[in-house]
């Protein structure tokens, strides 16, 4: 007795099943990281200290918080979200989350750790957004 198997239609489907999914995916990732891009932005702006600076041409890092998605390389979509100090604050960002210290060894300016945080506060709502692109995705 013989038996022919054959997992054609099964392995097409399968493969149809996974570039539909691909193309959801491709639509909707810009989206998706732009929406993580603002809950970080948030949680950053919610723990950043307000400096008590009172000149007119000081900019705060709170209000100087800026997005990035992760331009296309060769074809291979979005590679992630970054968000930064913008062009007037940026260059304080590792001193205010790492902190400084002086020649003596003495902390001028203790670390916040400010990033870390943000990341971890936004942990629950990053998921959150995760979770729904891949129910979508099953759904197409």
């Amino acid at each position: 007795m013989t038996v022919d198997l054959s997992y054609q239609g099964a392995l097409n489907g399968m493969l149809q099943d996974i570039l539909r999914s691909e193309k959801v995916l491709e639509s909707e990732q810009q989206e998706v990281m732009e929406d993580v891009g603002k809950v970080i932005k948030k949680k950053v702006v919610e723990i950043l200290p307000k400096s008590n600076m009172t000149k007119a041409d000081h900019t705060h890092m709170k209000s100087d918080v800026k997005i990035t998605v992760a331009g296309k390389k060769k074809g291979t979509g979005v590679t992630g979200v970054s968000v930064h100090g913008g062009k007037k604050t940026a260059y304080k960002w590792h001193m205010l989350d790492d902190g400084t210290r002086n020649p003596d060894g003495s902390i001028h300016t203790p670390a916040t750790h400010f990033t870390t945080k943000a990341m971890e506060d936004a942990e629950s709502q990053i998921n959150t957004i995760i979770d729904e692109l891949q129910r979508r995705i099953a759904e197409a």
